[in-house]
């Protein structure tokens, strides 16, 4: 762990010194919202190169804040005078807090999220931002894509929206979304899959990040217990450092059987209503994995505690049913304790970006109710319990 933190940091070193000689990638939005700054990067990441070359003579920042746990998000207009762009852009840019750039260069979130739009995304089923250019150099990465504000048939969410909660009509559309989704790639073999999303990429299977997520785990408790006092109780304390003991088991029984691509980060700030249909945003965390586990993390961090305690079992058995609907039946029972066994998922998630304080401090107040509603999901699930069942029956 303290080689591939060391080596983040050392990328963040060397693209500082590609600062002062012009070879590093631009990130601050100061200096990408220029005409020939955003030129550049568009023709070297251009996903179509019909769209090209792209010369633009004047362009306008947009005042709209666009708030993100680890990105600095911009709106710009643009006039070209060769292009085929749109005349509104979505940039997405690192933030230039450096304990994040780091943060995100250890878990290489940014590099698989350029990935996936560059060679993923435009073969899913559901609605996805349209991306015209992408790239990953060094430390950083950029996105430009569509401008949803300008789309008047589609609806995002906030911070508020989150705390709030959705409205049950809305979490049932959120969940048939998953089902199209998880149906579409579910039971494909190794190979497929690979030729899809490699599993280079994947957050927990591959060789680096496996090691990094289960030291990460390791490390975060502490302060995360430091810096949230008494929100974790000792009991999912417990059950949470278990959980790491036994990692190994623990990974061969949440990526057994047949697996679908999932989001990863599915919590209600990254859908967006596209019509009738949902789509999704902010694919950093793509993985192959059990679907259940997207729709444990949505329900976890998008509901209150006692909305979802009132429903829970009933909108897992809508998935259930969507699945079937889809055309990629699974079982209602062993779906239920699936549920139940990645109910830690969110849990480790929020913990992590806690106790690391690798994320944006402007969303302290929605991680804290992420934290709270996640321990209070393993406590009414009895993850404890579930744990202590499945490790003894190997």
């Amino acid at each position: 762990m303290a080689l591939m933190a060391g080596s983040a940091a050392g990328r963040l070193a060397l693209d500082a010194v590609g600062d002062l000689t012009g070879r590093a990638m631009p990130y601050r939005a100061d200096d990408v919202a220029r005409p020939q700054v955003l030129s550049r990067l568009l023709n070297t990441g251009l996903l179509d190169p019909g769209l090209g070359p792209v010369r633009i003579a004047r362009l306008a920042r947009r005042d709209i804040p666009s708030v993100s746990s680890n990105c600095h998000n911009i709106v710009l207009d643009i006039e070209q005078e060769t292009g085929g762009l749109p005349d509104s852009l979505f940039v997405k840019l690192p933030m230039e807090r450096y304990a994040t750039r780091w943060f995100m260069n250890i878990i290489e979130s940014w590099r698989l999220e350029s990935h996936f739009f560059a060679h993923v995304a435009r073969d899913l089923p559901l609605r996805t931002p349209v991306t015209y250019a992408t790239a990953w150099r060094g430390s950083r990465f950029f996105l430009v894509q569509e401008n949803l504000v300008d789309d008047p048939t589609v609806s995002l969410f906030t911070n508020p929206d989150m705390l709030e909660g959705p409205s049950l009509t809305l979490v049932h559309r959120c969940l048939d979304a998953f089902a199209r989704l998880h149906s579409h790639y579910f039971g494909l073999e190794r190979d497929a899959q690979e030729r899809i999303l490699p599993y280079r990429f994947h957050p927990f299977l591959s060789p680096r990040m496996g090691a990094v997520s289960r030291t990460l785990n390791r490390l975060a408790l502490e302060p995360c217990m430091r810096q949230r006092p008494g929100m974790v109780p000792p009991d999912v304390a417990e059950a949470y450092r278990l959980t790491v003991r036994e990692w190994p088991r623990m990974l061969a029984h949440w990526f057994s059987g047949p697996l679908s691509l999932l989001h990863g980060d599915s919590h209600l700030g990254n859908f967006f209503g596209s019509g009738d249909t949902m789509g999704m945003l902010d694919w950093q965390a793509a993985h192959w994995g059990k679907g259940i586990r997207d729709v444990q993390y949505f329900l976890s961090n998008s509901l209150p505690q006692d909305v979802l305690a009132s429903c829970e079992r009933d909108l897992v058995n809508y998935y259930v049913g969507q699945r079937g609907h889809h055309g990629a039946p699974i079982d209602a029972a062993a779906t239920w304790q699936d549920y139940r066994g990645i109910s830690f998922h969110p849990l480790m998630t929020i913990i992590v970006s806690i106790g690391f304080g690798g994320l944006n401090e402007e969303q302290d107040d929605v991680m804290t109710e992420v934290l709270r509603r996640a321990v209070a999901s393993a406590r009414r699930l009895d993850y404890a319990g579930w744990l202590e069942e499945h490790l003894a029956g190997g």
